[in-house]
Formats: structure tokens, C-alpha cells, sequence
């Protein structure tokens, strides 16, 4: 049997967490692959009241029920770069298909497609949320590991950050690999503060012996 203890930084928001469906995502990392884990703490957290979003590009691609690019019907597909500011990591998700509206958290895949890549590694679990507005919300859901536990066991890190996406630049394209628009973040903007809403943590001990 495996227990596990857990800190909650914010047990309100952690409880709303938890009821998410992200607890029933299939993790994308394992604890094994110790070489993505970074070396931190609960106390490398202690400070850390942002994320910071520095690469935003979505992209409306259209294709007909035949699967061909160029008519029918419209997807969306994004790119977004997430710096852990906490511990340094960058999440980069390219190219990842994702729903524009509604206020719904939904869970990352990695894309398809010309230049598309798997998901970061050092991710255990993602979600996304894209209101895809000005004044809407832009967040994720993240869960990563990091070894410097008690008895250099691994910790398990979820954490929650959100924010408010500013104006949009988006241009009309001719429908090149089916993409007819394209939109980034207007006036210059290269960084956006990604509030945390929680943080929380969990370690594994040791199994039980049996008889």
C-alpha cells in the first residue's frame, strides 16, 4: 500500500483541484525518469506567486469531415510557453490542438502536424484553460516532479496559475497548410503574469512490508 502525505498551500483552491479532472489524466512522466526532475523543495515554492507566460500563438485551422485541410469546418491549435519561476523550468506545449471559449479546462495533447512536438517531458500532468478574448482568461494545471524529498524520495508538484490575456494580434492568411488566422499578443507584448491560485505537494513513502 502506498501512502502519501500531503501540504496544501491553499486547501480551498487545492480541494477544487483535486475534484478536477486532471486527477484522471495519464501522466506523460514517470517518476523514473529522474533526469527531467529538478533538484527542489516545498521551500523553493514558499515565494513563488507567478508563473510567467512568455509564448502565446494561436492559430485557426480549417478542414472539411474528410480530414482535408483548406475547408469545412474550424479547429484551433496553440503554442504556449510557461516558465516555472519557482525552479526554473520552461514548459513549451507546441502546436497543441485546444478549445477557444466556454471557461472549460481541458487536457493537454500533444499536436500533429508540420513542426508539432511531444509534451514536455518534465510534465506529469496538464491541463489548459483559453478564453479566447480580450479580458478572458488564459491558465494551466500542471503537475511536475522534483527530487529532494525526505529520504531523497521525489515530490510531486500541482499547481494552478491563471491570468487575463490582453489584446490580440491576428492576421488573415490564405489557408496554407489550412491556418487562415493567426494571433499573438499585440503591442509587444512578450510577458504575461500567470497568477498562482494554488500550489500543493505530495511524497511517497516506502511500501509497507507484508507477511
Amino acid at each position: 500500500m502506498v501512502h502519501f502525505t500531503t501540504c496544501v498551500l491553499s486547501a480551498l483552491l487545492y480541494l477544487q483541484t483535486l475534484a478536477s479532472p486532471l486527477s484522471t489524466t495519464t501522466p506523460q512522466h514517470t517518476r523514473s525518469t529522474s533526469a527531467d526532475n529538478r533538484n527542489c523543495t516545498a521551500s523553493t515554492f514558499a515565494n513563488t506567486t507567478t508563473f510567467t507566460l512568455i509564448e502565446y500563438h494561436v492559430e485557426a485551422v480549417t478542414q472539411d469531415l474528410a480530414g482535408n485541410l483548406g475547408g469545412g469546418s474550424t479547429r484551433y491549435r496553440a503554442t504556449f510557453s510557461i516558465q516555472n519561476t519557482g525552479n526554473g523550468d520552461t514548459y513549451r506545449l507546441v502546436r497543441i490542438p485546444v478549445t477557444v471559449g466556454g471557461g472549460t479546462w481541458s487536457v493537454c495533447r500533444a499536436g500533429d502536424g508540420a513542426g508539432a512536438l511531444p509534451l514536455p517531458k518534465q510534465l506529469a500532468r496538464c491541463q489548459y484553460l483559453l478564453e479566447h478574448w480580450q479580458g478572458g482568461e488564459i491558465g494551466f494545471r500542471l503537475d511536475w516532479y522534483c527530487d529532494g524529498g525526505e529520504g531523497g524520495k521525489p515530490l510531486l508538484f500541482d499547481a494552478t496559475v491563471i491570468g487575463q490575456l490582453p489584446a490580440e494580434t491576428c492576421v488573415v492568411l490564405n489557408g496554407t497548410d489550412g491556418v487562415t488566422q493567426s494571433c499573438t499578443l499585440a503591442g509587444g507584448v512578450t510577458q504575461l503574469p500567470l497568477e498562482v491560485a494554488n500550489i500543493s505537494w505530495e511524497t511517497e513513502s516506502e511500501p509497507e512490508a507484508t507477511e
